[in-house]
């Protein structure tokens, strides 16, 4: 598989990176993309997320979500095509059906946990409103996502990038424009939890696209628009709410940007998004991209407690809250 990739580094000149420029009438054949088509917006997050919190009927997530009902009744919908909820009967009397996490789903486990270790570290001031309790090493931990491979932290910085010759896949047309229901920063949502405070900064699906193309070497505002074909007006804004939200920083000129330290730190959830993809949408399908260390072997990303190093799957995890609904 090597042999057929073209590697770049992410630190590396524009002539190493042939993944930074999208060609005309191309778009990235990403399979992180299509993880975020999936989960491209706040609600979607959310509503997945109360499922990890044992919600099932219609009623638990309206209720704890404060959702409009039609909002939550085509997000359930998308939730089950999509294959990571399915319908189930209730109890004995099999009078109602409830939404259950899929084996899909529950590994989608890794990536909410990813973002709630974001929100704990950089937005949430003072002690994180959930703590984790690993059933496995009968420990209280702070999810971390290292490299399977070599345990080292999953870092932008310090791995380079493979792309296949089939990475460029010819330009879908452009999604229907779908007006933002909050403003960029607004916590949406009833729960007090670090994943609705990161998701209130980057929860919808042009943020993400953004912020991939900065691992991928894009840094001006003529580059993204390019290479998303994004409306610029909505690009500004994104931009501006990322520099709000201290993932960017603006450079010389205002046209450049760059990433702030928590801005890289959101690569961590972005790869687990990727090997989300690569498992359950692309399976038995060589990856059009790969993660590779300093010797160009390949990475993937895990998810483990910090107390014992081990993956910390989502039926062997309990909770406690320091928050009331």
């Amino acid at each position: 598989m090597a042999a057929s990739l073209a590697s770049i580094s992410v630190a590396g000149e524009e002539a190493t990176r042939p993944d930074k420029a999208v060609p005309r009438g191309r778009e990235r054949d990403c399979a992180m993309a299509d993880t975020i088509a999936i989960l491209g917006d706040t609600w979607t997050f959310l509503v997945a997320r109360e499922a990890f919190f044992s919600a099932r009927r219609f009623s638990d997530f309206h209720e704890r979500l404060a959702i409009p009902r039609a909002t939550l009744t085509t997000t359930l919908d998308k939730l089950v095509e999509a294959g990571i909820f399915e319908l189930r009967e209730l109890g004995e009397a099999r009078r109602w059906k409830g939404y259950f996490l899929t084996e899909r789903g529950l590994d989608l486990y890794p990536v909410f946990l990813s973002l709630l270790a974001f929100g704990d570290r950089w937005l949430q001031p003072g002690c994180p409103p959930l703590a984790l309790f690993h059933l496995d090493c009968r420990s209280w931990f702070s999810p971390r996502v290292v490299w399977a491979e070599n345990g080292e932290p999953v870092d932008a910085r310090r791995v380079s990038f493979a792309i296949a010759p089939d990475y460029w896949r010819p330009a879908s047309a452009a999604p229907a424009r779908q007006r933002r229901p909050w403003r960029d920063g607004q916590v949406v949502g009833r729960r007090p939890c670090s994943v609705e405070r990161t998701l209130s900064i980057i929860g919808d699906r042009w943020t993400f696209l953004i912020l991939r193309e900065f691992f991928h070497g894009n840094t001006r505002f003529d580059e993204i628009h390019q290479n998303l074909g994004i409306a610029t007006n909505i690009l500004s804004g994104r931009l501006k709410n990322l520099v709000a939200g201290g993932l960017l920083e603006r450079g010389w000129g205002g046209t450049a940007y760059a990433l702030t330290p928590e801005g890289w730190d959101l690569f961590a959830p972005l790869a687990l998004m990727k090997a989300w993809a690569d498992r359950w949408l692309r399976p038995g399908r060589v990856p059009t991209m790969t993660f590779l260390d300093p010797a160009g072997r390949p990475l993937t990303p895990r998810l483990i407690c910090s107390a014992c190093g081990e993956p910390a799957h989502a039926r062997r995890v309990r909770f406690i809250t320091a928050y009331h609904l």
